[in-house]
């Protein structure tokens, strides 16, 4: 590391955030700046894995069949951004992550099952941490109030909690305490609609034999 050699007190890493925080969507960058202050990050996706919980290739496929995404290079650099969010994970107090994910996302292959398999093989690892719970909301608990988009609330240290909805390539941060509740009610709502932790690994389980015992694809 460059700011081991040169005893720069992070200022390289401090520059490489900041290249990186101009590759995250403008609508949330203030709000993803909020992500190292928080306690404890819910998280509901309706039709992928959670983003801190992504493998680098599939967040690549993610991104590049993105139509507003450009050259390679900034491609790299949208990757590079997503994964460097997950060091907060690294620390010595990583906030409680809880994961919501609706049974869509463990579906829906991608281009390679090989990618998807180190996908759900990587939820499995990660799901094994103290500080991370995931939980699947089965198609048997049909249609809920949580279609559509996803909802990320960040509960930080001062107990204030604010909250991001995404849909397609748009999102809004969300302060209001009045509407912060409405959407905590939304995600206690997906909660208890969801299957236990044990259940929701052994689903996942499930679809990860499924990627296995299909033949291997190279993309």
């Amino acid at each position: 590391m460059f700011d081991t050699h040169f005893n720069s007190d992070d200022l390289f890493q401090e520059l490489l955030d900041l290249a990186h925080d101009n590759m995250i969507a403008e609508y949330s960058r203030s709000f993803v700046e909020q992500e190292k202050d928080a306690v404890r990050i819910q998280v509901f996706t309706s039709s992928s894995i959670p983003g801190l919980l992504q493998i680098e290739e599939y967040t690549r496929e993610c991104f590049r069949l993105d139509p507003t995404a450009e050259a390679t290079n900034e491609l790299d650099a949208r990757v590079t951004a997503r994964m460097s969010r997950q060091r907060l994970f690294n620390g010595d107090s990583p906030p409680h992550y809880w994961a919501i994910i609706d049974e869509t996302a463990l579906k829906r292959p991608t281009a390679s099952r090989d990618t998807m398999r180190a996908q759900l093989d990587h939820l499995l690892k990660m799901a094994e941490k103290p500080h991370i719970s995931i939980q699947v909301l089965p198609f048997s608990q049909a249609l809920h109030p949580m279609l559509g988009g996803s909802l990320t609330l960040l509960t930080l240290r001062n107990g204030s909690t604010v909250a991001l909805v995404e849909s397609f390539a748009s999102g809004e941060p969300v302060e209001s305490p009045q509407k912060v509740l409405e959407l905590v009610e939304r995600f206690d709502i997906g909660r208890s609609k969801a299957l236990p932790a044990s259940e929701s690994l052994k689903l996942i389980r499930s679809y990860l034999k499924g990627y296995a015992d299909e033949p291997c694809q190279h993309s």
